[in-house]
């Protein structure tokens, strides 16, 4: 039997949600792990509270999941390939590889969830984004941290690299999770025809792309790297 328009949607809103969920709980392990590697102790306490904060994020988004079906954590697990692919290829061996990740590897992954939010009905819209909402001074911080950094060893280059490397899983994990599943297509072509928008949902998809990368672009310009790009 043919899936009615509101099933389609409402299936892709558990979808990207799910995704969401798992980004957030990837995030919280990924924060927490760089406990290990700070350089202080103020240091390390400032990453246990913004850990803290990601695990209290993921645990709001995965109660909404949760109300939304009965099938929570089989939608997470569908997510975790894409999202495994690119935390675990993250470097956090050292202090500068995990500030460039918080300035740069983790907030392009908030991103392209700050740009699906407006597609989602409108109570998990606003869930995802509170989710996200308070990470602003933990990403400033970690643009400090990292310029920081910069300042005492001076390669330039090394960030540079770290920072492309970060930006291309980014995308390539994007295509990959929009080649498994038409789920933000749906939500898309919907939010579209809501705004009376003719374009495609291919073009739309791109469109989320390349605002994602205007906000790159905005975080290299403040660190000093504009030319990553």
């Amino acid at each position: 039997m043919t899936e009615s328009h509101d099933e389609r949607l409402r299936l892709a809103t558990v979808e990207l949600l799910g995704a969401v969920t798992y980004g957030q709980l990837r995030s919280f392990q990924v924060t927490a792990a760089a406990i290990a590697v700070a350089p202080d102790a103020r240091s390390a306490d400032r990453l246990g509270t913004f850990a803290v904060r990601e695990h209290e994020a993921y645990v709001v988004l995965r109660d909404h999941l949760i109300d939304e079906t009965d099938l929570a954590a089989a939608v997470i697990d569908r997510q975790k390939a894409v999202f495994d692919a690119y935390f675990d290829a993250v470097p956090m061996g050292d202090w500068r590889s995990a500030c460039v990740f918080f300035t740069v590897g983790l907030p392009i992954a908030a991103d392209f969830s700050r740009e699906v939010a407006p597609t989602l009905e409108p109570r998990t819209a606003e869930v995802v984004v509170r989710a996200l909402a308070e990470r602003g001074p933990f990403e400033e911080w970690a643009l400090e941290q990292l310029q920081d950094q910069m300042r005492e060893d001076d390669d330039v280059a090394a960030v540079r690299s770290m920072v492309a490397d970060m930006l291309g899983r980014a995308l390539t994990g994007y295509q990959g999770a929009m080649a498994d599943t038409d789920a933000l297509q749906v939500l898309l072509v919907e939010a579209a025809e809501a705004a009376e928008d003719g374009d495609e949902g291919d073009a739309l998809v791109r469109r989320v792309a390349v605002r994602v990368l205007d906000e790159h672009r905005r975080r290299m310009h403040a660190l000093g790297i504009d030319d990553v790009l």
